[in-house]
């Protein structure tokens, strides 16, 4: 944040003129977004000139609820300096929350990309999730590339073990007592279905439950 300068013994004119240059450059803000990478960390990033110019418009448009657009996307953003080449290291993250900030910051390293997209969730996951992985790769070096693929797929398992992971552990709890239960019955052919099914349902449950395993 900018430091205040101190005005206890400037003159009346000039603290006068001081505090209208302060007002003044008070109405410019920036809009920075709160960015959670895949390991969970959270980074505040401002967005860069050409984002900024198209939130501003659409701010004008929608002025409750200007954030919806971009909160819950997928952005690209820096995780390391940039070197004298210009080659920087990028992650995929998802933005969480976004401000307008009368702040401003001049260091790469700080400054988000332009590509920002809105994935599609279905019932399972994110539906558009090759679409948005060929977005978010265009025009990065290889290295980047492949870092882009992996998050935005991790982003994606995040999402599924959130959504079923507590589902699964209860649908796992009943299988097993299912199971258990009708083996110590006497035989029947409506024991030995349930049986089967109880058993497909733990087999099942205990692959779903892998499946979603956290991804290092």
């Amino acid at each position: 944040m900018d430091r205040q300068p101190d005005m206890r013994d400037w003159s009346f004119a000039k603290r006068a003129l001081a505090e209208i240059q302060q007002a003044k450059r008070k109405k410019w803000y920036s809009f920075w977004v709160q960015v959670e990478l895949p390991d969970g960390k959270k980074h505040w990033y401002q967005l860069p000139k050409d984002v900024q110019y198209a939130m501003r418009q659409h701010e004008k448009k929608h002025r409750q609820d200007w954030f919806l657009i971009i909160k819950g996307a997928l952005i690209n953003v820096p995780v390391s300096a940039y070197d004298e080449q210009g080659d920087v290291e990028l992650k995929t993250g998802v933005i969480r929350r976004a401000e307008r900030r009368h702040q401003h910051t001049s260091d790469p390293a700080q400054i988000s990309r332009s590509q920002f997209v809105q994935p599609r969730y279905s019932w399972w996951g994110i539906s558009n999730q090759k679409e948005m992985i060929v977005y978010l790769q265009h025009d990065h070096n290889q290295v980047n590339r492949e870092q882009i693929k992996r998050d935005v797929k991790i982003i994606n398992r995040n999402w599924q073990r959130a959504r079923w992971q507590a589902p699964c552990r209860l649908m796992l709890k009943y299988s097993l007592a299912v199971s258990c239960l009708v083996m110590l019955c006497s035989w029947s052919i409506m024991r030995g279905l349930l049986l089967g099914g109880g058993l497909i349902g733990l087999i099942f449950s205990l692959w779903l439950d892998w499946y979603l395993r956290p991804v290092a």
